[in-house]
């Protein structure tokens, strides 16, 4: 029998002429676009989506077609699809890898950003992730922050405060209820440094499950030769981390 599954199994991208998910290389061209669908438009209320996964469970073997109101059809391979969501509605990353999201004004807190991807790599952690949050639309962040099991928020300090789309981020991520995720910290700041603690207050009482490593890069805005050790000891603290998660 047809399981009619209105948005659940859905994703943005029109279909190009293929209808079953079968036909096209979903793990490569499609799943970023299911993960960002789904955990963007109802990620905040993944208990209710694992309800309705124990519902269906026992119902599995009689189904036949997953039809969503949009993206493919699927007619086999079911369980490569419910993993994925039974992932995300568990706030349980996909890959042990390593995003990291930077807002930066005038190129300086870029520069740490790539230098830290750099070392990463470096130390065999290849598995990362760079975006800036000025030019990436959020929903693309917020779905890479469901798929990576650690999180770097790289930015300034703009009046006194953190800068406005990097809180952006950080408030959607707090209103899609994402958790058990762990974070580092890059701050820059001139003459008053003060995203970092802001960051940290704010993943500390505004997300759940979250851990805030105590390795933290600062930045008094460029980041010269001073700063390699710093530099070096995030990437150790991020590299041990994630080997152990």
């Amino acid at each position: 029998m047809p399981l009619f599954s209105a948005d659940a199994f859905g994703s943005f991208i029109a279909l190009d002429g293929k209808l079953f998910a079968d036909e096209v290389n979903f793990d490569r061209d499609w799943i970023d676009e299911a993960r960002r669908y789904l955990v963007n438009i109802v990620g905040k209320f993944g208990p209710h989506i694992q309800m309705l996964l124990g519902k269906a469970a026992p119902l599995l073997d009689q189904i036949k077609f997953i039809c969503p109101l949009h993206g493919p059809v699927w007619r086999k391979d079911f369980g490569y699809f419910i993993d994925k969501y039974d992932k995300w509605s568990r706030y349980i990353p996909e890959e042990k890898g390593v995003l990291i999201a930077y807002a930066s004004m005038y190129g300086n807190t870029e520069a740490a950003a790539q230098a830290l991807a750099a070392k990463l790599c470096e130390k065999g952690v290849t598995n990362v992730a760079v975006y800036d949050v000025s030019n990436t639309h959020v929903s693309y962040l917020i779905a890479e922050a469901w798929k990576y099991s650690h999180i770097v928020l790289a930015t300034v300090t703009y009046n006194l405060g953190i800068y406005p789309v990097m809180h952006n981020f950080m408030t959607d991520m707090k209103a899609l209820n994402l958790q058990n995720r762990t974070f580092a910290l890059i701050e820059n700041g001139s003459w008053a440094c003060k995203s970092g603690d802001l960051m940290q207050k704010f993943i500390n009482e505004e997300m759940r499950n979250c851990e805030v490593l105590n390795e933290r890069l600062s930045l008094a805005s460029s980041m010269g030769p001073d700063k390699a050790a710093e530099l070096e000891v995030l990437a150790d603290a991020i590299v041990e981390s994630v080997q152990n998660s």
